[in-house]
C-alpha cells in the first residue's frame, strides 16, 4: 500500500490513482510523471500516475518524491502547443493538474506541502 510509505513500490502509486480515477468517470495523462527531490529537484525516481506502469524503486525513509497527476474529462491522451510548455487534451474536453510534495518517514508518508488547517483537508472542498 503506497499510503504506508516504506517498502512501498513507487509503480503502485499509479495503480492506486488511476483506479479511483477511473470510478469517478475521469482518465489520467500518461506522458508526465511525479519525480524525485533531492539535490536536484526533479531525479529519480519517476512515480507515473497510471497503472501497469514500470517504474521501478521501493519507497525507504528519507525519500522525497512528487505526486501530480493531470486529470482529464475526456481520454488520457494530451499534446503540447508550440511554445513546448502548454500541455491540452487530444480531445479538447478539460484537465486538472495539482502537485503534493511527500517524504517518507519512519510512520508513514508525510505531505509536506499539505494543508495545515483543517487537518490537511484540500481547499477545493471548503
Amino acid at each position: 500500500d503506497p499510503s504506508s510509505g516504506i517498502n512501498a513500490e513507487y509503480g503502485d502509486v499509479g495503480n492506486v490513482i488511476q483506479k479511483y480515477i477511473n470510478t469517478q468517470g475521469f482518465s489520467v495523462v500518461r506522458s508526465y510523471c511525479g519525480h524525485g527531490i533531492n539535490q536536484l529537484f526533479h531525479t529519480a525516481p519517476s512515480v507515473p500516475h497510471y497503472s501497469k506502469n514500470k517504474a521501478v524503486g521501493i519507497m525507504k525513509v528519507g525519500h522525497c518524491f512528487t505526486i501530480e497527476p493531470m486529470i482529464n474529462e475526456g481520454g488520457w491522451g494530451d499534446t503540447l502547443w508550440p511554445d513546448d510548455w502548454t500541455a491540452v487534451t487530444t480531445d479538447g474536453k478539460r484537465s486538472s493538474q495539482f502537485e503534493q510534495t511527500l517524504l517518507v518517514t519512519e510512520t508513514g508518508c508525510e505531505i509536506l506541502t499539505g494543508r495545515r488547517e483543517k487537518e490537511g483537508q484540500p481547499y477545493f472542498r471548503d
